[in-house]
């Protein structure tokens, strides 16, 4: 089992491999103000065109591309990444992977050596 290390020093590559794994991004409402303002679209609209109904059926939560990224990752970038969901944001500080960021597995190996 991988230690906890201090969060402090994860610094996002912007590889998008996280944008890329399977799940779900669930969205807030503030979440959905944010990133419609950011499109210049209407709340309405941004839902209807970016959303779908979790499987928890209880919350809204973006939608994938047709290879299962998000669909605002954009040649590794996020097109929203002034407005990105608080889920991406909290990223790794409130959940994380046990492996699969390269900047956490680095930072993992790094702790690791230093017992």
């Amino acid at each position: 089992m991988k230690k906890p290390f201090n969060f402090a020093k994860f610094v996002c590559t912007q590889c998008g491999d996280c944008c890329r794994w399977p799940g779900y991004v669930h969205l807030t409402s503030e979440d959905i103000r944010l990133m419609a303002a950011q499109l210049n679209l209407q709340e309405e609209v941004f839902i209807e065109q970016y959303t779908r109904l979790s499987p928890n059926r209880s919350q809204l939560a973006l939608r994938d591309q047709a290879d299962g990224s998000c669909i605002f990752l954009q040649e590794n970038q996020c097109a929203v990444y002034q407005a990105r969901p608080l889920q991406c944001r909290s990223f790794p500080k409130a959940w994380q992977v046990g492996e699969g960021c390269p900047e956490l597995d680095r930072l993992y190996a790094e702790e690791n050596m230093v017992d």
